[in-house]
Formats: C-alpha cells, sequence, structure tokens
C-alpha cells in the first residue's frame, strides 16, 4: 500500500459553499479514498499556511490515488494542491536492506 498526503487550497466558491453549508469534507474524502480502495488515515485543516487541507491517505498504488483525487480536481474544489508520497520507517529499513545489495553492483562515474 502507498502513503500520500494531499495538500489542497479551497477554491474561493468552494470554501464558501463549505462554510455556508457546513459540508462534511472529510467525509467526502473517505468516501472517494474508499471506492478507490483505499483508506483515509487522517484530515486535518491548516491555519495561516498556503494551503487550507491536509489528508492522508493510504491506497494500493498510483492510479488508485490518482483516480480518487480527480474528481474532486476536475470540478474546481481546489484552487492549487501538492500531492507528497510518503513512506514508514518500515520502508526505510527495507530500503536499507535492498541498497546493501545495490551498492555490490553500482560503481560510480570516474574521471
Amino acid at each position: 500500500m502507498a502513503l500520500f498526503m494531499l495538500m489542497g487550497k479551497y477554491s474561493p466558491a468552494a470554501l464558501k459553499a463549505i462554510l455556508e453549508t457546513g459540508s462534511d469534507r472529510e467525509a467526502a474524502a473517505r468516501q472517494a479514498l474508499e471506492a478507490a480502495g483505499g483508506k483515509l488515515l487522517g484530515f486535518y485543516g491548516m491555519f495561516g499556511q498556503d494551503y487550507n487541507v491536509a489528508i492522508i491517505a493510504e491506497v494500493p498504488g498510483n492510479a488508485e490515488y490518482i483516480g480518487a483525487i480527480a474528481p474532486a480536481l476536475m470540478s474546481g474544489t481546489f484552487s492549487d494542491f501538492k500531492s507528497i508520497p510518503l513512506f514508514t520507517s518500515a520502508d526505510v529499513q527495507k530500503a536499507s536492506k535492498i541498497a546493501k545489495k545495490v551498492a555490490g553492483k553500482y560503481r560510480p562515474p570516474t574521471s
């Protein structure tokens, strides 16, 4: 499973609608991720930042992540966003073992 953080800046129209209606965007994010085979791990608002919301998602892969967020992006919900791939300590431990195998095969460039 892959981990991603989506940082989104709501468009003025979306922010107005959220504040006027009290729309539960966490539930909407959860529903979208689950429909793509993923899981919502966290949903956080942010004060005084370039982005209004940070969403932490666990999905089977890149395609599922893109499929889960595409409808929100295409609808104009966000005026700007950033997707950040995340990794765990277990990923680093696994990578360390792989790096040791690769190190014996890799040769740096020489002049």
